[in-house]
């Protein structure tokens, strides 16, 4: 008889029954539990003193059913071959970042308030699962997708990057007009003052360095910490008082120079450029994100040892660091599950399926893999010839990391971007250029004199980002990756819960339609690598005469 329950605790088992019921077959993720199950007080207290879980216990019941009702295939399966019942069961074996000024970065990350109409309010996308390892006082923690440019040079002096390289080319392979930063408003880019280096006025920035204006007249306002270049500039200031970077739903930023030789022009997060400017006050950059659009190589391998590319083969790579909040591809075949057949990027389908035997499509097969992310072992290169004008303008949308390079008209200075100049941007810009039609600027490894050319480094949204995970453990990059497809899909990466801060930013950029509806072929994402493959030009300026 002592075995046999109270009738109130089982009129709570039957709520409770009842209430599994509807919260499994129910789309409302965001519908209280204990509204579903109707437990009132003294069911609160039966269940309790019995052990029968309530709101606060049901929260593994609740993802779960957010797996069974809201997850698109590719997350579903992924839970299906990791053995995990659902996104909460994937959250436990990753760790979530936690501090006491969460998102604040110590008091210098930017503002999540945007300043011009139509860009992101950057307060719900903070991410705390991913790469937090070295972060000891949670300065990182809740840091939030807010990126601006770096300007790297060897004009000073020696460093990683410029060992032992001519003076003429420390001092002369970077002659600037200017720099601009740009934020997409849903229609347009719009300039950002504080992130541009050059002559502002009411329509436009210009900059010559033959004139000695622009990036030559101001690039001392962007003074930077050094260190592996022998001279940074970059926009960074303290907190909400300085720059506040650039956010979804897109960026833009544009280099333009005389000269490019030999450089690096690449971003990093918002937060930590302040950080650095500042003397890293808490002992961390927080670098946990960045992108290389245009990089020299010297110093990614050891002295004596030769490099990837010749010098003035520029690299773009998208892997250097990575956060477990905006999930990069590194291979088209790791990009595709390690499947044979082609899946993503959604948009290259109907290219690949006319185009079984295009670069990209085959990735399966024995020396046909391409590798996406760029870097050493990829083809994502300029070859920037010894005093050529080149105008460089890169573009962060919802399809990845797009990387356009001019050779501008030589009289009247225009590009394929309309409004963009050798000498002079416009305030307002279209949210695309004309279409690349060069075929030598349809594929990477870019030769020097082509007057046009676009590298795309492609995104991974929800479901691409859980493909792509599938084939490696659930680790604070891939597992993170993972978890903040899964978040995104059932709206809970802003919510209450376990799901909080699993973020997959891709999500919240814009489609600026760079992709020219899509006409574009994927060898604009890479070619399978060839060796050799350098391109000498070194008999093309004075310094090896």
């Amino acid at each position: 008889q002592e075995m046999i329950p109270s009738m109130t605790f089982l009129s709570c088992c039957v709520k409770c029954a009842i209430g599994w019921f509807v919260l499994s077959a129910t789309s409302d993720i965001a519908t209280s539990l204990d509204g579903v199950l109707g437990l009132d007080d003294e069911c609160h207290a039966s269940c309790n003193a019995s052990e029968v879980p309530t709101s606060a216990g049901l929260v593994t019941l609740q993802l779960r059913a957010q797996a069974q009702s809201s997850l698109l295939p590719e997350c579903r399966t992924y839970l299906e071959r990791k053995r995990l019942q659902g996104p909460g069961d994937l959250a436990k074996l990753l760790k979530r970042c936690t501090s006491d000024s969460m998102g604040n970065g110590a008091g210098f990350a930017p503002d999540p308030r945007p300043s011009i109409s139509g860009a992101a309010d950057t307060t719900p996308l903070s991410c705390r699962y991913g790469n937090f390892q070295s972060d000891r006082k949670g300065t990182c923690c809740g840091m939030k997708p807010h990126f601006n440019w770096v300007v790297a040079t060897c004009q000073g002096g020696d460093s990683l990057f410029c060992k032992n390289l001519p003076e003429c080319i420390r001092e002369n392979s970077t002659k600037i007009n200017y720099v601009a930063a740009y934020q997409f408003n849903g229609s347009h880019f719009v300039l950002l003052d504080e992130s541009t280096a050059g002559e502002l006025s009411t329509a436009s920035v210009s900059g010559s360095f033959a004139a000695g204006t622009g990036w030559e007249a101001h690039k001392h306002k962007f003074r930077w910490q050094g260190g592996d270049w022998t001279s940074k500039y970059a926009p960074w200031g303290r907190g909400v008082e300085g720059p506040r970077g650039v956010t979804p739903p897109g960026a833009l930023w544009i280099l333009s120079a005389e000269n490019f030789y030999y450089g690096a022009f690449y971003m990093l997060s918002q937060l930590t450029l302040n950080l650095q400017g500042n003397g890293n006050p808490t002992g961390t950059n927080c670098w946990m994100w960045e992108l290389d659009p245009v990089e020299g190589t010297v110093g990614w391998v050891p002295q004596g040892q030769a490099l990837p590319g010749d010098l003035n083969q520029l690299y773009a790579t998208n892997n250097a660091v990575v956060s477990g909040c905006m999930p990069v591809t590194y291979t088209a075949f790791q990009a595709n599950g390690g499947r044979r057949n082609f899946t993503f990027p959604e948009e290259f389908r109907d290219y690949c399926q006319a185009n079984p035997g295009k670069a990209g499509c085959d990735s399966w097969k024995e020396g046909r893999n391409v590798w996406w992310s760029g870097g050493v072992q990829g083809t994502q290169r300029f070859e920037n010839t010894w005093n050529h004008p080149y105008v460089f303008a890169v573009v962060i949308d919802k399809k990845g990391y797009w990387i356009y390079r001019w050779a501008p008209d030589p009289e009247s200075g225009e590009t394929g971007w309309p409004g963009i100049s050798r000498t002079e941007a416009r305030r307002v810009l279209p949210p695309r250029p004309r279409q690349v039609i060069d075929p030598r600027g349809l594929e990477t490894n870019v030769p020097g004199d082509v007057k046009e050319a676009v590298i795309l480094q492609p995104s991974l949204d929800s479901e691409a980002a859980c493909l792509r995970s599938s084939m490696e453990a659930p680790n604070f990059q891939f597992g993170a990756d993972a978890l903040g497809a899964m978040a995104y899909q059932v709206g809970a990466y802003d919510q209450p819960g376990p799901l909080e801060g699993a973020q997959n930013w891709w999500a919240h950029f814009a489609d600026t339609g760079q992709h020219q509806g899509r006409q574009y072929p994927l060898s604009i994402a890479g070619v399978p690598r060839k060796v050799p493959a350098n391109i000498s030009d070194r008999a093309a300026h004075p310094c090896f005469v």
